[in-house]
């Protein structure tokens, strides 16, 4: 009796070993650091792609005042040239006042056309660094989404093992006597595995030689033997 009830106690001792493995999976799971690795990249893409596009806006509305601008300017250029060819001048010094401001006109002309240029470049190089970016944010999701259902069907793999395992544990443990469950669970708060098995002379647990006295009553199966070294239930 007492044999068959070591026996089903280092089942139990199995089973709980499988159980505290596979909450560590489920608890370690490479795949949730792999997402979280994933999706901490994908929001820092996001972020600068948001930035860019903001960046892209706030030029789109640097560029359309250089253009209002540049209408100003020609505006301007225009009514100088209508006032200097137009046969409104009395005088050489009006004339040189005019000079003077058609040649400054023209000069912020030029300036804010080079402006306007550097902005279109700058414009042209920005949608395509987002077009590139989306792109790679697309990618980036779809492998996420890949990974994240691989990880799911893993997880749910291991939970229907999990529940296997605990119930198989709960109906072993029903099977086996309170008092020796008792003393399994006092060796167990000093040894991960509280029952070992007696292996060509030594303890499974500690690796330690057995006496052959001790080897003689585990084999007799008259009462609880433990292992003089590390303090295990033998069977």
């Amino acid at each position: 009796m007492l044999a068959e009830q070591l026996q089903k106690l280092y089942n139990f001792q199995e089973l709980e070993r499988q159980s505290e493995k596979m909450e560590y999976d489920l608890k370690n799971h490479p795949g949730k650091k792999e997402l979280l690795t994933l999706r901490k990249t994908i929001e820092q893409a996001e972020i600068s792609y948001n930035q860019r596009c903001e960046k892209m806006e706030a030029i789109k509305k640097e560029l359309a005042r250089a253009e209002l601008k540049s209408k100003e300017l020609d505006d301007e250029m225009k009514l100088l040239e209508k006032k200097i060819y137009g046969g409104e001048i009395k005088t050489m010094k009006e004339l040189n006042k005019l000079q003077e401001k058609q040649n400054a006109v023209r000069k912020s002309t030029e300036e804010n056309d080079d402006r306007a240029l550097k902005l279109m470049e700058e414009l042209e190089d920005l949608r395509k660094t987002l077009a590139a970016e989306k792109q790679e944010i697309v990618i980036m999701k779809r492998e996420y989404n890949q990974k994240r259902l691989k990880t799911l069907e893993e997880i749910d793999k291991i939970n229907l093992e999990l529940e296997r395992v605990n119930e198989e544990k709960k109906q072993l443990k029903n099977n086996i006597s309170s008092e020796l469950l008792d003393k399994y669970e006092k060796v167990k708060k000093q040894k991960k595995e509280p029952v070992a098995f007696i292996l060509n002379g030594k303890c499974s647990g500690c690796r330690m030689d057995v006496s052959v006295m001790v080897i003689r009553e585990v084999n007799r199966h008259e009462s609880l033997v433990y292992c003089e070294s590390c303090g295990r239930i033998l069977i």
